[in-house]
């Protein structure tokens, strides 16, 4: 998945055809001893550095036939700087070799950092450099820590506060948080590594309380570290998506954390590309995380994110929440009289759906051509047939009857499609 993002990533941001420099900065912060040996088979396969490597040199190239085919004459140049982390120092030696076997050893400490450490002990020195040739370059850190206990949420906010265009993939093994507390019985010092992530005391006391008081204590923790990963982590953009390893039986979350809603976009979008790959666990509308289980009387049939309320990515997911965006975003809308800018209605709820902009776009284009919505752009000129990014979107006083004809029966009356 890294690879396919970090490609989608550069041809997305470089489509200006104005930009023909792009500086990148990318941080593996877990990068292991470069190769990997399948249990299955004891075949090797290469680890993220060199993945990384080969994916950013893909992605310009990528960037560059989008430009002939676009007939722009003006080439991308990736400035691109890597930082590969490992804290073991035999995996850190076997890396240096392996890429230099790959013949990546001409670009050390030029373009590419083997940094041997623990990423936190490393991090403020990486930020600094980033910081000397300026703080709003684009920077992608990639933490694949292998449980749940070795990115603190403090390190965290200090890459959004000192970056302003980071952006954060992170994977967090709820399974074995959850197990390494159930393993622990009463004994107290399973508080330890919860409180050195950075998790507030109160939140801790909170799982404590859940796991003596309550049956499902298990789903409550699991639901709680979902809106602490969230709330601790200072981003504005929080996209969380659920991985169940082919390999064992635990799952993990994988998540995007960033300050600019097209980055959550284009993280989104390539989920959708993905499909089956991944899945989200809530309902399919603009609302998919509302849900909160403590409210819920039937909790136990409820609950399980890992069970009944998978949501994966394929085109049934897809009409599904078309669909409920076609119910929920009227209602939405009707919230502001004044009416809500296009974007700001995208910034309101990318943090709690499955959608694209795309989605949310062809939905409101439906309603605008049914008249169950109304669009302004600039000088208060109404739109027709298309919503502009800049428009301002209200709900007309009175509406049709469209709308009870779902998402199928709005596409027909529209376009005289038959059944």
């Amino acid at each position: 998945m890294y690879e396919e993002y970090l490609q989608h990533y550069i041809r997305v941001l470089s489509l200006n055809p104005n930009i023909t420099v792009f500086p990148l900065v990318l941080i593996d912060g877990f990068s292991g001893g470069g190769v990997y040996t399948d249990p299955r088979d004891n075949s090797l396969y290469p680890g993220s550095p060199s993945r990384l490597l080969e994916a950013a040199k893909a992605g310009a190239a990528l960037a560059n036939l989008d430009r002939q085919q676009r007939e722009i004459h003006t080439p991308l140049t990736l400035q691109a700087e890597f930082f590969f982390i490992e804290k073991k120092p035999s995996n850190h030696e076997y890396l240096n070799w392996y890429l230099s076997q790959q013949d990546f050893a001409p670009r050390f400490d030029k373009d590419i950092f083997l940094l041997k450490g623990e990423f936190t002990q490393r991090l403020d020195g990486i930020i600094q450099h980033i910081e000397k040739r300026g703080r709003k370059r684009r920077c992608l850190f990639f933490l694949d820590q292998y449980g749940y206990k070795d990115v603190p949420f403090g390190k965290i906010r200090a890459i959004f506060s000192r970056l302003p265009h980071a952006e954060i993939i992170l994977t967090f093994s709820t399974d074995a948080a959850i197990n390494y507390i159930s393993d622990s019985g009463d004994d107290p010092r399973w508080r330890k590594p919860f409180e050195r992530i950075g998790l507030p005391k109160e939140r801790i006391d909170k799982m404590q309380e859940e796991k003596q008081d309550n049956k499902d204590w298990r789903q409550l923790i699991q639901f709680g570290l979902h809106q602490d990963i969230c709330l601790q982590s200072s981003a504005k953009f929080y996209t969380p998506f659920f991985i169940k390893s082919d390999k064992s039986n635990r799952s993990y979350w994988l998540v995007h954390l960033s300050n600019h809603e097209k980055a959550r976009d284009v993280m989104t979008e390539l989920h959708w590309d993905l499909k089956n790959h991944f899945s989200h666990y809530g309902g399919p509308g603009l609302w998919m995380f509302g849900y909160d289980p403590r409210k819920d009387p039937e909790i136990a049939d409820q609950l399980d994110l890992f069970g009944k309320t998978e949501y994966s990515f394929d085109e049934t997911a897809k009409d599904r929440t078309q669909q409920a965006i076609l119910e929920q975003l009227p209602k939405l809308i009707r919230e502001f009289p004044d009416g809500i800018p296009y974007l700001a209605l995208y910034r309101r709820v990318a943090n709690t759906t499955p959608a694209t902009l795309e989605h949310i776009e062809k939905i409101a284009t439906l309603l605008l051509q049914a008249k169950e919505l109304e669009a302004r752009g600039p000088n208060n000129k109404r739109r027709r047939s298309r919503i502009e990014k800049n428009d301002i979107l209200h709900c007309p006083r009175q509406t049709t009857l469209f709308r009870n004809l779902g998402l199928s029966g709005i596409i027909r009356s529209q376009y005289g499609e038959k059944d």
